[in-house]
């Protein structure tokens, strides 16, 4: 079909107009980050403690850094404590973690950036009716320059006993806090445990579980599981740490 010479300074700027968003609405390349971490020294420990009929297992602190300016720190373990005719049982796991990282900015003109700190922890507690117990203590974490604390965050503790049985998914946070570039401490603790006093009656054991799978043996696990089927993959404590520009 043909165009009229009249037709075609409107039909140029019609297909302008469709043409321009798209050159607008392409994404702008990704730009480097602001802020950078730079992991420096770190201890990072489980101890695992045992008494009796128990059983304990994972202990893993694992450090990851997603990007340049965050961090990602997970705690994983299983405590388990049963029932013995002789001896009273207990199980525990005690996590510590010290980490020292550098603040550098890549441009000029920032001088502070926000430090956030968010945390949640997902996990199961189970107890049993004549006398095992399980419990969480609370997770802690706390950004220090030398001796003077920048930020912290508290994860509020859990037990159970008597028969009873909790299945835990608390957050916390954000928490925020000002600093300069330089170099700052991350400490950060976790505490799980069960008990199960001496006793000659057969009963399933008591456990405080915030670990994915296969951390605790089946075994372990009475017939009648409360938590049947739960999905596992994102227990423990696990605590985000993100730096932006202020």
């Amino acid at each position: 079909m043909k165009v009229s010479a009249l037709w075609k300074p409107v039909l140029a700027g019609c297909l302008a107009a469709i043409e321009l968003p798209a050159l607008f609405s392409a994404e702008a390349p990704t730009a480097s980050s602001a802020v950078t971490i730079t992991l420096g020294t770190r201890h990072g420990h489980a101890t695992p403690e045992r008494h009796g009929f128990s059983h304990t297992g994972g202990g893993v602190t694992d450090v990851a850094q997603p990007t340049a300016d965050s961090l990602v720190i997970t705690q994983t373990g299983v405590a388990v404590a049963g029932a013995h005719p002789c001896k009273d049982s207990s199980a525990a796991l005690d996590f510590d973690l010290t980490q020292e990282f550098e603040v550098t900015f890549e441009k000029p003109e920032i001088k502070k950036a926000k430090i956030s700190l968010e945390a949640r922890v997902i996990g199961l507690l189970r107890s049993e009716c004549k006398g095992g117990s399980a419990e969480v203590s609370p997770a802690h974490a706390v950004i220090l320059k030398e001796d003077k604390e920048i930020a912290a965050l508290t994860v509020q503790p859990h037990s159970v006993g008597g028969g009873e049985n909790l299945s835990i998914n608390d957050h916390e946070g954000p928490k925020s806090g000002t600093l300069t570039a330089g170099t700052y401490t991350l400490s950060q603790t976790f505490h799980i445990g069960a008990a199960y006093p001496r006793t000659i009656r057969p009963a399933k054991a008591a456990s405080s579980e915030f670990a994915p799978d296969p951390a605790l043996d089946p075994l372990w696990i009475s017939a009648w599981e409360p938590f049947h089927g739960a999905s596992k993959k994102d227990f423990g404590f696990q605590l985000t740490v993100k730096i932006s520009p202020e």
